[in-house]
């Protein structure tokens, strides 16, 4: 697992050529082809078909606060395809789709090692770890908090900026408090950031009699990706529960840096929120959206 996560040019990441490009979709609006790519152009169910019948992805995540907000977009998107007269022949891919998460497989495995310097890396590095090791099509994201006035940080060390380990509440209270000491008492128009979020989608490649041996690693096919973000700042000075010494901020909904994180407008904290309206305008809720759309384009369309 180690030496995987680490010697990543080992790995056999087979992605779509040139005809298919995988598409990146960001906030703003805009798809950027990927660079022509040798492999497959589809991911096949492994009985000869270019789509699944019934499509079961595995969400490669140990955090719930995550997983279910990434199950509670899909569910209301689901739902309205279901509703969605327009959208007859993706509503019925949308209908087989099952998200399961790492405590239903029968094997534990392992967490691989997030060496990975943007979200996007780390996301993809995740999603092809455990399509590999489950089997399954695996939906993996990595995502943090940007802040301008730290060049950026915690970034992709945001769940893991002071160094602690422990319960997430632990954890999350002590990444707090760092973030408010570093920014101090500067200003609110220099406290500005942004939660970030990358999606990444990967399957196991074709069965072949190689597969069947331990020692050869199994092909994974870079299916779909996409970016969410979500603007604000950091609670400061003038504001209400606002303390250099107090890691808590405002509002007992959502987790890590949400007490933290003021929406532009409102003044309202995220964690302020309830999971309906976070999930509204969230950077997870906007890359959830986006990916749904690119795992129906991905295993959906003929």
């Amino acid at each position: 697992m180690g030496s995987w996560a680490r010697g990543r040019a080992r790995t056999s990441l087979t992605r779509r050529p040139k005809q298919a490009a995988l598409l990146w979709a960001s906030d703003a609006g805009r798809r950027s082809q990927a660079p022509p790519q040798p492999a497959e152009a589809r991911y096949h169910s492994g009985r000869g078909s270019n789509t699944l019948v019934a499509v079961k992805i595995l969400l490669a995540t140990s955090n719930p606060h995550k997983s279910g907000e990434i199950t509670d977009v899909f569910a209301a998107l689901r739902s309205q395809a279901a509703t969605d007269d327009g959208a007859c022949r993706r509503g019925a891919v949308a209908e087989d789709l099952e998200l399961i998460n790492l405590r239903d497989l029968e094997e534990t495995i392992p967490e691989p090692i997030e060496d990975g310097d943007t979200f996007e890396a780390n996301a993809e590095l995740k999603a092809a770890y455990y399509a590999r090791r489950s089997g399954h099509l695996c939906l993996a994201d990595d995502s943090g908090l940007v802040v301008d006035a730290l060049d950026g940080k915690p970034g992709v060390l945001s769940a893991r900026y002071a160094s602690v380990t422990g319960a997430r509440s632990v954890v999350d209270e002590a990444n707090n408090a760092l973030l408010l000491k570093n920014l101090g008492d500067l200003p609110a128009e220099q406290r500005t950031a942004r939660f970030v979020c990358a999606m990444v989608v990967c399957g196991p490649g074709r069965a072949s009699e190689d597969d069947r041996k331990p020692s050869v690693p199994r092909e994974v096919v870079l299916l779909a990706r996409a970016i969410g973000t979500l603007e604000g700042r950091i609670l400061g000075p003038g504001d209400d529960g606002f303390g250099i010494d107090n890691p808590r901020g405002r509002g007992a909904n959502g987790f890590g840096y949400d007490p933290l994180f003021v929406l532009p407008g409102s003044g309202t904290t995220t964690a302020e929120l309830s999971a309906g309206q976070k999930n509204r305008i969230s950077h997870r809720g906007h890359a959830a959206r986006r990916m749904w759309q690119r795992i129906q384009e991905a295993i959906g369309d003929p």
